[in-house]
């Protein structure tokens, strides 16, 4: 049984290892095996969950009934296995977040290299792989203008998120070539750009917020201020609920989500008693970070330097409504270029989820970032690049 394996990352280097017993040959485009890897999680690579089944799923945004047998078969304690087996020492941190104890992504590369060299894989760097044909008499790779035919071949080339590290979007041109429909490729977990102007802002992270869009409910974390929107945590986890949401759309931005419009209005209330005779602007400093004032009071609709004592009822409700629920309006985000992972790929009903394989390509699978599967930050999309791996690689395994 020759297989061929088209991509180092992840997704590739497992499914090289689990292929047991068959005669596999691992192409990558670029000078080194797992060069996105290098970059996961600022270099130190949360490359799982150690959750429970459904805590994992809760956190997929697409694909999540589709990796049901896929995380059933390679689940997070086996993740950790692999790695420990295989030389690299890893950890726990908050949220049950997996990382190598060295907090050296080049540790999980050289983990899951030698998982896939201990298969006797051959590996064939800066290998470029064109085309991918089938017939009756075995799968052809077209690699850099020639033909090598194969028995089994695996596509784990990954999105587009990253383009510098080999994501460029290849696999979809394969999976394409062999008829199969890929949804589009779009940005996700990504900063946002706002329509609104927030630069007297930059730089600064509000802690504890909220975030919240139409028929997404309100996501407590961090949240920083970007020279054209907004980033951080919260923005990265909204930006994969809204990946597939069309321009412009509505998000609101709770600035004091542990109080209630009451209490707010309360607070308000006694800092005017303060600052009764100074400007509104000048009003706002023991509740506000310096630089959000500006937006907030824009926000608000009443004048800059309208005298404290002179502000009405109705105004104040105004005000409150501005920092509990601060409107923004998204108009585009960072590009795939600062997008962690790709939001679309090719299409689930056209694969076997046991076994990752095409339903109308005999012999060709599919794992990875390539398919149309994305989650939130947390180590899930590693994990989920890994046991789609291990799902086509046993398949093809002797």
């Amino acid at each position: 049984m020759r297989v061929a394996v088209i991509g180092g990352g992840p997704a590739g280097l497992v499914a090289a290892g689990s292929a047991l017993g068959a005669e596999v040959v691992l192409f990558e485009h670029n000078d080194k095996l797992g060069k996105k890897i290098y970059i996961t999680g600022k270099g130190r690579c949360n490359f799982t969950n150690v959750c429970a089944p459904e805590d994992f799923l809760a956190n997929v945004v697409n694909g999540g009934m589709f990796l049901r047998s896929a995380l059933s078969r390679f689940t997070p304690e086996h993740a950790v296995r692999l790695l420990e087996d295989n030389g690299c020492k890893t950890k726990l941190e908050r949220g049950r977040r997996a990382f190598p104890q060295s907090d050296k992504a080049s540790d999980v590369t050289k983990a899951l290299s030698r998982y896939a060299e201990r298969n006797g894989t051959s590996v064939r760097l800066c290998d470029n792989v064109t085309g991918i044909k089938s017939s009756p008499d075995g799968i052809s790779v077209e690699c850099d203008g020639a033909s090598e035919k194969f028995d089994r071949v695996i596509v784990c080339t990954g999105g587009k998120s990253y383009s510098l590290t080999g994501s460029d979007g290849s696999g979809y041109v394969l999976a394409r070539g062999l008829g199969h429909a890929v949804n589009d490729p779009v940005p996700s977990l990504v900063p946002l750009v706002t329509k609104e102007d927030l630069s007297c802002a930059e730089g600064l992270t509000l802690k504890n917020i909220a975030v919240s869009a139409e028929k997404i409910k309100p996501i407590r974390g961090d949240m920083m201020i970007t020279g054209d929107g907004v980033s951080g945590p919260v923005i990265l986890t909204l930006s994969a609920l809204c990946a597939r949401r069309g321009v412009p759309y509505e998000i609101a931005i709770d600035l004091k989500p542990a109080m209630s419009t009451e209490e707010l209005d309360d607070r308000i209330l006694r800092d005017f008693d303060e600052c009764k005779n100074k400007q509104f602007k000048n009003s706002l400093d023991m509740l506000l970070p310096k630089s959000m004032i500006p937006i907030v009071i824009k926000s608000s609709g009443i004048s800059s330097d309208k005298q404290v004592n002179s502000v009405t009822k109705s105004e104040r409700a105004g005000l409150v409504a501005a920092i509990k629920a601060l409107p923004l309006t998204v108009v585009g985000n960072s590009g795939f270029e600062r997008a962690v992972v790709t939001c679309g790929g090719v299409d689930l009903k056209q694969i076997n989820p046991k076994t990752m394989e095409s339903k109308i390509a005999s012999g060709v699978h599919f794992a990875g970032e390539v398919l149309d599967i994305d989650a939130l930050t947390g180590g899930y999309n590693f994990h989920i690049a890994m046991a789609t791996g291990y799902a086509a690689g046993s398949a093809c395994a002797v």
